[in-house]
Formats: structure tokens, C-alpha cells, sequence
């Protein structure tokens, strides 16, 4: 396996464990009274600094043409904010846990969307990862309760938008700009957006102890600030459906940090689900591995 292809599927694979991690830190903030609007505002206003801070130290000119503009607008309002917000708010409805595994049927919408609005070809390979993937993800579903049809329902938007913002990522050739400065424009959209859109809705919580406020920056500097720099180098090196797939490790690494952190148990079925998952990677990894030998 060629050395660039390592380092996209390591980085991947970083990601999801930085993103496996945040989602238990967001709900103890729902706990002292925060909100997912507040959740998504802050997670991307406490970023920017950071990202600009980044553009500047490697002398990156912020300099963007309109229609570059106009393709960073899309995917930030699909990932970091329509996405973020959708999958916050489910929970208040369901699960963690179950909101990140309806989440996470996104590598399999990558592949289908890929391939009505793109014409890619789905190999059989890619059909035995798509199984694969698929009875993990059943495995993890049948290991909780459905809940609130709300919440289910919020989780899989989520799963859809964020399956569009990986293709487009790729397929603008977005992952082609330098990371930094393309998460310091998709987070300074999407906070501004949340600023404007709280003049209608007032649902920004401004005033938030400093426990909170805390651990919203954890929450910004790991997941929109290193997981999302990781991933997008991810896509650029692999593709958006290999670092789709790769991106599964987060739930397994959800129930992970539960078990460490949180002293959950781990069923039977979970066992079973994540070995699924882990071999629709390998499968996939194996498949690449061969075509760049």
C-alpha cells in the first residue's frame, strides 16, 4: 500500500475516533442547560479563531474566487451546519448511541448518491461492504430502542446531509484547498448563520457557566477543528467512499469511550455489529490496497 494512502486511512481513522468522542461531551452540556442550537453556534464561533490562527501561520492567503465562494457555502450548510443541527437536536429525543448509528448509514447513502448523481460504479466489492456495513449498523439498532419517531427521523436527515457534504467535498474538489482555510470559511458561515437565525428563533444560550463553556471548546477544537481537518485530508487521499466507510469506526468508537468513561456495558450483538463494520473496512482497504500496488 502506497505511503499516501496510509496516511489518508490513518488520518480517517483519527477522525472518527476525535468525533466518536465529542457526542457524549455535548449531552453533559445539555445537562447544565445548554441546547443544540447553542451547541452548534459555539462549536463552530470558538473554531474560528483557531483555524484563522492556522491560515496565518502557514501564510495562506484567505483569497477565494466567487464561485469557490459559492461551493464552500453548499458544503458548509450541509455539514457543519444543517448536519450538525439535525443531529444535536435528536439528542434530546433518543439516544447517543442510537442517534450515532442512524447517523452513520452515511457511507452507504455516499455510495448510492455517488452513483445516481455521478454514474460511479458500484463494484461488487463495494456491494459486500455495503452488506457488510449494513448488518453492523442493524446490529447496533437492535441493541437499542427506536425512541421518538422525532428523533429517528432528525438522526437519519442528518445521515443524508452529511452523505451529501462527503460527496461534494470530493466531487467540487474541495479537498483540494487547503484544510485550514477551508474549515475557517465553513465555520464562520455556519456561525454566522446561527448568530442571524437566533434573531427569529432566540434560541441561543449565551450566558452558560464555565463547566460548559469548557467543554463546548473541547468539543469545537477536536471535532471541527482536528477531526474535520483529518477527514477532509481523508477524502482527498482516498475518496469520499473509502473515507466513508473508514469514518464507521466512530460508533465503535462511541461504545468505546462509553465503556472507558462512562462504565457502559458492551452486549453480544454490539461485539458482533462491530466486527461487521470492521470487516466491510478491511474489505474495502484491501480492495485499494491492491489497485495501487
Amino acid at each position: 500500500m502506497r505511503k499516501e494512502m496510509k496516511s489518508g486511512i490513518v488520518k480517517t481513522m483519527s477522525s472518527a475516533l476525535l468525533y466518536g468522542f465529542t457526542p457524549s461531551i455535548c449531552a453533559l452540556t445539555y445537562a447544565m442547560g445548554n441546547n443544540h442550537t447553542s451547541m452548534t453556534f459555539f462549536r463552530n464561533f470558538f473554531a474560528v479563531p483557531v483555524l484563522l490562527g492556522l491560515v496565518a501561520w502557514k501564510k495562506i492567503s484567505l483569497r477565494i474566487d466567487f464561485g469557490t465562494f459559492l461551493k464552500i457555502f453548499l458544503v458548509a450548510n450541509l455539514g457543519a451546519f444543517i448536519t450538525t443541527l439535525l443531529l444535536y437536536s435528536s439528542y434530546s429525543y433518543i439516544s447517543v448511541g442510537m442517534a450515532t448509528t442512524i447517523h452513520f448509514l452515511y457511507p452507504l447513502l455516499v455510495v448510492i448518491f455517488s452513483f445516481c448523481f455521478y454514474g460511479d460504479k458500484i463494484t461488487r466489492r463495494k456491494w459486500r461492504s455495503i452488506g457488510l456495513a449494513g448488518i453492523g449498523i442493524i446490529c447496533f439498532l437492535l441493541n437499542s430502542r427506536m425512541g421518538e419517531t422525532k428523533g429517528v427521523m432528525l438522526a437519519f436527515g442528518s445521515s443524508i446531509t452529511f452523505a451529501l457534504y462527503m460527496m461534494l467535498l470530493d466531487k467540487l474538489k474541495l479537498s483540494e484547498l487547503d484544510g485550514s482555510k477551508l474549515m475557517f470559511y465553513a465555520s464562520l458561515i455556519t456561525a454566522a448563520e446561527m448568530y442571524l437565525l437566533n434573531f427569529k428563533t432566540h434560541a441561543l444560550i449565551f450566558k452558560q457557566s464555565w463547566e460548559a463553556l469548557g467543554l463546548m471548546l473541547l468539543v469545537s477544537f477536536l471535532a471541527s477543528v482536528v477531526a474535520n481537518l483529518f477527514l477532509k485530508e481523508g477524502v482527498r487521499i482516498l475518496g469520499s467512499t473509502m473515507a466513508s466507510f473508514v469514518s464507521l469506526l466512530e460508533p465503535i468508537s462511541s461504545i468505546l469511550f462509553g465503556v472507558l468513561l462512562l462504565n457502559e456495558t458492551v452486549s453480544g450483538i454490539q461485539i458482533a455489529g462491530c466486527i461487521a463494520i470492521i470487516m466491510s473496512i478491511m474489505n474495502l482497504i484491501g480492495f485499494s490496497k491492491r489497485v495501487s500496488a
